[in-house]
């Protein structure tokens, strides 16, 4: 009899401890709920897309949606989602760094994903986006940014070449770099051919530059010959002017380092223009 009594009570300790780990999952865990804002010495988030970096200068207000952001079980079947993800990066007073990426409906934390509450990470997407609106954004350049040419409906990337650019680091410090490229006309290897029938390519940047400084090209007729003497090209706003025929074409630009990122880039692509 006392045994039977025992296994019962066993039973009824299981179905209590089972019990009790349902409601906890069902609760979920707060893992940001003792952050506070005096821990934090720098905050960016990047959105992808538009694969966009951007520095937050009201702490407090990104820590106020991080504390309400709930986790719940371990999943990181997240990679076979689509759609946009948030990631803010902090940079502790202790010089650690963490990475929390707002995925609904997921959040992944330093490369863990974990099941989360649907409102509060939407905030936090929304929040992010709402940031990237602002007039005042402060857009992190930590290197040139990418440049699409696009014409005929068709777009290519054009090559990164030379560049000479700065950006702020988390101590309040400037790091300066620079570096070199082989000459546009040794880069026939590099350079797809681009072929269109409209006289006019857009620059695309992803983050559009504050100045054009030039743009000058090469036949190519050219090509290994470094000697050649380049032509000018015009540029009307954001789009130059294609000469027709075969041309390697060269686009200088610079960003204002007014926020502590920003320089000059240099950037080389091939078009075949058909009148």
């Amino acid at each position: 009899m006392r045994r039977k009594k025992g296994i019962v009570l066993m039973i009824c300790v299981l179905v209590v401890c089972v019990a009790g780990v349902a409601l906890l999952i069902g609760r979920g865990e707060k893992p940001y709920r003792n952050l506070d804002a005096s821990q934090i010495i720098l905050a960016t988030v990047r959105l992808t897309p538009p694969d966009k970096t951007i520095q937050i200068t009201e702490i407090k207000e990104l820590v106020e949606y991080l504390e309400d952001v709930v986790i719940y079980n371990k999943d990181n079947s997240y990679t076979e989602y689509d759609g946009q993800g948030v990631t803010f990066t902090l940079t502790m007073s202790d010089g650690a760094q963490t990475s929390i990426m707002a995925y609904n409906p997921f959040l992944v934390i330093d490369g863990i994903g974990y099941k989360t509450k649907y409102e509060p990470c939407q905030a936090l997407n929304s929040y992010a986006n709402r940031l990237l609106d602002k007039e005042d954004a402060i857009i992190i350049l930590e290197e040139p940014p990418a440049l699409a040419v696009v014409s005929d409906n068709t777009s290519i990337s054009a090559l990164p070449g030379s560049y000479s650019w700065q950006k702020a680091e988390a101590d309040g410090t400037t790091t300066s770099s620079q570096a070199d490229s082989a000459h546009p006309l040794d880069c026939k290897d590099l350079l797809l051919k681009f072929e269109t029938t409209e006289q006019a390519a857009a620059l695309n940047f992803t983050e559009e530059p504050d100045r054009l400084l030039s743009a000058r090209c090469w036949s190519d007729e050219y090509w290994g010959v470094l000697s050649a003497d380049s032509e000018n090209v015009d540029i009307n706003g954001n789009e130059i002017v294609l000469k027709p025929g075969g041309y390697i074409y060269e686009v200088r630009a610079e960003w204002d380092a007014d926020n502590g990122y920003g320089g000059t880039a240099q950037y080389s692509f091939y078009v075949d223009y058909t009148e």
